[in-house]
């Protein structure tokens, strides 16, 4: 997703549902924790999405959403 734009809420849903994914199936606690730090994150930005149409993540979290979007899409179509 080299030129990934930001669509609105409905992706960082997505990315969500990815990371709790790859979370059940880790077996490393220090892995799960940071995906449980990074799901932690994508729903507060979620909340904000949803409750405020105009409401942009900053640039770091976007391109953070775009590499889980992008694993997300190699998991999707191998």
């Amino acid at each position: 997703m080299s030129e990934y734009i930001y669509a609105g809420p409905a992706d960082i849903d997505r990315a969500i549902a990815f990371l709790v994914a790859l979370d059940a199936e880790q077996r490393n606690a220090l892995a799960v924790l940071e995906i449980d730090d990074a799901i932690q994150e994508a729903e507060g930005h979620y909340e904000k999405a949803v409750a405020d149409p105009s409401y942009r993540p900053d640039d770091d979290f976007i391109a953070r959403l775009s590499g889980y979007l992008a694993m997300a899409d190699d998991r999707e179509t191998p």
